[in-house]
């Protein structure tokens, strides 16, 4: 009887532990994949700001290109393939 009653507890204790150890292991999971789908939205937004600056930037340049006078064109350009 004595052991009967040992094995019991034992059992409901082990039981017990496992659904601890499933509920841990179920929130650890949640929020390692809430972590990873939140950096993966901010890589996007982060390579989608860069994309907006690199159009701005050039933009930009074509504007600046497009304004300057002949002289001003060919000195920068012979500037530019001396460098």
């Amino acid at each position: 009887m004595l052991i009967a009653r040992l094995f019991a507890t034992l059992r409901t204790r082990m039981a017990l532990w496992g659904g601890l150890m499933v509920i841990f292991l179920a929130a650890l999971r949640v929020a390692t994949r809430q972590g990873r789908q939140a950096a993966e939205a901010e890589f996007v937004i982060r390579a989608a700001d860069a994309r907006i600056r690199a159009l701005r930037t050039s933009l930009e340049v074509t504007h600046e290109i497009e304004n300057l006078s002949d002289d001003e064109h060919n000195r920068r350009l012979d500037r530019w393939m001396r460098d």
